[in-house]
């Protein structure tokens, strides 16, 4: 079954029923909308609905206005909840139904190769200044200290 759209008239009425002293205003949060963008939602997602009541037609009550940025799309949204709402609803009816898709096993892989230990350096000399030396200056300084005593 197709999703049941609201018409021209039904959008109307819905419009006329959410002003408030003539100006538009948000029916999740009462929010006067103004010139900002707005939408006519279904208050009941149609994928959650029975297909009992698809058969149905449509109402006004089972609309509402709501604004764009501050109750339908927004971070905390009715479309993101619809969103989790219907997922959740087909998990479960695959659930009951025996259609849950078990996780795949993993393929075993052959062990990794260890790594071989790093390499022993050799031991750091350090000047007076704390400058590092190197192996010449090292043999001149250990050498000449031996001579001179």
């Amino acid at each position: 079954m197709s999703r049941r759209n609201f018409t021209r008239n039904q959008r109307e009425q819905i419009i006329e029923r959410s002003k408030r002293n003539g100006l538009i205003c948000c029916e999740g949060c009462g929010l006067v909308l103004g010139e900002k963008r707005y939408e006519i939602d279904h208050i009941i997602a149609e994928a959650l609905r029975p297909e009992a009541d698809k058969q149905k037609p449509i109402t006004i009550a089972e609309g509402q206005l709501l604004g764009k940025d501050c109750c339908h799309r927004g971070p905390d949204g009715k479309t993101r909840k619809d969103v989790k709402a219907i997922a959740k609803g087909k998990r479960q009816y695959d659930r009951a139904n025996g259609m849950k898709i078990r996780a795949k096993a993993k393929i075993p892989s052959p062990p990794k190769p260890r790594k071989p230990a790093p390499k022993q350096l050799p031991p750091r000399v350090v000047d007076v200044f704390g400058r590092r030396l190197d192996s010449v200056e090292r043999k001149a300084i250990t050498g000449s200290r031996r001579g001179a005593v």
